[in-house]
């Protein structure tokens, strides 16, 4: 598990605590006052006087007591609860370190891959830009071990998996054609059509997932 995994449980169980030991606080509260108020309306004897008010006197002060307990367990209720609120929407929100290295690494290819189909066009060197394409394709492929975690929002998911596999059909298919294909036009022109839709995934997971552009060119 991650550390925002074991975030979650310690703050959930914490805020579980301070929920059921709040509530128990103001139940004795209750009890104290119910006594209380019995207490007051009992008629001692004079002799007994001082033993009823001193009895009042720790009654008071017993039920203030659990009533301060009662709020600072409540209060931590509230904390916790908002802390483990918080790390589910920041899961939900951002790419875990395996998506997000993916998806950086992805940056990387799709940008080698547009300038190797655009040195093919020109290149007098067709076996080297074979096997460069062929490359690159095969670590395009490698995206189909890629799923989006559960901890992601739906939406977050159904974007990252929707980029992750065209990037695989992508590979796939530049690996099945023949290493001279982009002496096909028609055939290259199709690859970068696709290429591009590719790209318009991947700026679509970037946007949002709140992902800065810079830091993909530097860690480019």
């Amino acid at each position: 598990m991650t550390v925002l995994d074991w975030f979650f449980i310690i703050s959930l169980s914490l805020a579980s605590i301070g929920l059921v030991f709040s509530g128990i606080s103001f139940y004795l509260m209750a009890q104290t006052k119910k006594a209380l108020k019995k207490l007051k309306r009992r008629k001692v004897r004079k002799k007994k006087q001082k033993q009823k008010k001193r009895n009042i006197r720790e009654l008071v002060k017993k039920s203030k007591k659990q009533r301060n307990w009662g709020i600072s367990l409540s209060i931590l209720f509230l904390v916790f609860s908002i802390a483990a609120g918080y790390s589910l929407y920041y899961q939900a929100m951002h790419l875990s370190q395996k998506d997000s290295k993916a998806v950086v690494q992805g940056y990387y290819l799709m940008d080698n891959l547009e300038n190797e189909l655009k040195t093919a066009k020109t290149t007098e060197n067709d076996v080297k830009s074979g096997k460069n394409i062929k490359l690159l394709a095969g670590q395009f492929s490698s995206y189909g071990i890629y799923k989006a975690t559960i901890r992601n929002s739906e939406t977050g998911q159904k974007k990252l998996n929707k980029y992750y596999k065209s990037m695989k059909e992508l590979g796939i298919n530049l690996s099945s054609q023949p290493n001279d294909f982009f002496k096909n036009e028609t055939l290259l022109n199709e690859f970068e059509t696709d290429l591009e839709a590719i790209k318009k995934n991947h700026e679509d997971v970037v946007r949002y997932f709140n992902i800065n552009k810079n830091a993909l060119v530097n860690k480019k």
